[in-house]
This record gives C-alpha cells, sequence and structure tokens, in this order.
C-alpha cells in the first residue's frame, strides 16, 4: 500500500519550499494533505481546469493563480502578488493527482519544484522503487565515472528521470515555460533573478561562442 504521508514528507524534505501539499483522486477527495492546507472544496475546479488543458487561471485557498504550464502529467501555475506557486502531477498509472504549494521566495522554482513533484508522484506508483536522488556528487567520484565510462556498459535510464528531463526541455521549447518566466522577472524588475540571467547567458556564449 502506497504510503502518501511517508512520501509526502520526503519531498517536504527534498524541497523545502513545497510548505503545503495534497494528494487526490479524479472526482476531488482527498486523499491525504499536510495539516496547514485546507483545499478540498476547490479541488473539483482545479481538475476541471487541469482536464481542459486550456485553462488561463486557477483558484486555491482563495488564491488565484495564472497557469503558466498544462499538459495530462503536469501543472504550474503562480500567483502574479508574490503569493506563492502551485505546482501539480499527475500519478502514473492512476486516476490520482499530487499538487503542492510553493512558496512565494522560492529561488529557481521553475525548473526546481517541478522534478522534485514528479519524483514524488512516481514514489506514490504502487510497486514503484523511484527515490529522491541526492544531487551533489564528490567531485573525485565524478571524474573516476567518467575515466571509466568508456569502458563500461551504459545503465538503463530512470524513466522517471529521463520524464523530468523531457519535461524540462518541453518548459524550454514551450512559450508559456522559459519566455514567460523571463518576461515575468522582467515585469517584476527583480535585480537579483536578471542579474542572475543575465550571468546564466554570459556563462552561455563563453560556452558556445567562447
Amino acid at each position: 500500500m502506497v504510503n502518501y504521508k511517508s512520501t509526502i514528507k520526503s519531498l517536504q524534505k527534498h524541497y523545502s519550499d513545497a510548505t503545503e501539499v495534497v494528494v487526490f483522486g479524479n472526482k476531488g477527495k482527498v486523499i491525504h494533505s499536510t495539516s496547514n492546507w485546507s483545499v478540498s472544496k476547490d479541488l473539483k475546479a482545479i481538475l476541471a481546469s487541469w482536464g481542459s488543458g486550456s485553462a488561463q487561471f486557477v483558484n486555491m485557498n482563495g488564491i488565484r493563480y495564472s497557469v503558466l504550464q498544462m499538459a495530462p502529467e503536469r501543472f504550474i501555475a503562480t500567483n502574479r502578488k508574490k503569493k506563492g506557486h502551485l505546482v501539480g502531477a499527475s500519478i502514473l498509472g492512476s486516476d490520482i493527482f499530487l499538487i503542492a504549494h510553493i512558496r512565494p521566495k522560492a529561488k529557481g522554482w521553475m525548473h526546481m519544484a517541478y522534478p522534485a513533484v514528479a519524483r514524488a508522484a512516481a514514489m506514490m506508483t504502487k510497486g514503484s522503487k523511484s527515490q529522491f536522488v541526492e544531487t551533489e556528487v564528490d567531485v573525485s567520484v565524478e571524474n573516476e565515472l567518467i575515466a571509466k565510462s568508456s569502458s563500461m556498459v551504459q545503465p538503463s535510464i530512470d524513466p522517471y528521470l529521463k520524464a523530468e528531463v523531457e519535461g524540462f526541455l518541453d518548459w524550454i521549447n514551450n512559450p508559456q515555460g522559459l519566455t514567460s518566466y523571463l518576461l515575468h522577472s522582467l515585469q517584476e524588475n527583480d535585480p537579483y533573478r536578471i542579474s542572475k540571467l543575465a550571468e546564466i547567458y554570459n556563462e552561455l556564449y563563453r560556452l558556445f561562442y567562447g
């Protein structure tokens, strides 16, 4: 049996910016929720909007969110008044969904939150052995693996990890993904984000043209 409570705790430990989380069925019935988030009355409308694939905004817990991405496996929205973000994922092979509220000041949330939420959804699949993967790698170990890679058989690719990468690529190519995030950062006139975006641009330019 899937332990939803334990998985949500693992998600929040791995990605602490997911401050509230709810797991619910395809009729809007709550399966499990963090104690600090009462959103049961909003879930049917959220499901209808998610299922339409074309909603421009949703309301949850009295907050209006503008939809940035909406696909059967992915749901991403943000509040324009800095009240946070919503990131959702469907649970493979079921009629169950997961939505997390991301804190307003979460840095890099557009490319960090969904992979974490998608991994949690994968862990909720019956029989799944998926777990959160540490992102920090010891340099000496990494170099050793690179040196040996030419003589080793390539391991099989984790399908959920592949799905996360594909989701990230979709976000880059989606006009409402990366482009929307960049425009939003400029409209907010956020000096921190703008300076970081400039650093990333300069690094990419150096990498490909330097």
